[in-house]
This record gives C-alpha cells, structure tokens and sequence, in this order.
C-alpha cells in the first residue's frame, strides 16, 4: 500500500468556491433578474432555492 500523500491546504480559488456567500449570491441575483424580467416561475423557483439553502444549515 503506497503512503498517503502530503495533504496541501486548499488554495485560494477553491476556498472561494465553497465559502456559502457565492452560491448564495448567485441564487439571489438570479431572483431578482427573474422577478424584474416577469419570470413568476424563476422567480418563486430561486426563491425556493434560497430557503432550501438556508434551512439546510449551509449558510
């Protein structure tokens, strides 16, 4: 069995992509351009996705 390799802190571009504001930001960009542009199904669809986000303990 070959030894484990050497863990390496994640670098700064992958903390960015998980750190919780950037999905966050995205779901509630995508709410108000679909609330602005008469998108009633986008709209409720992103918000559900907000509140499931948030209920999830992610945020």
């Amino acid at each position: 069995m070959p030894a484990p390799a050497e863990t390496r802190p994640a670098g700064r571009l992958r903390r960015g992509l998980t750190e919780p504001l950037l999905p966050f930001a995205v779901l509630a960009l995508l709410a108000v351009a679909a609330a602005a542009s008469q998108r009633t199904v986008m709209c409720w669809a992103s918000v559900g996705a907000l509140a499931g986000y948030s209920l999830s303990g992610s945020v």
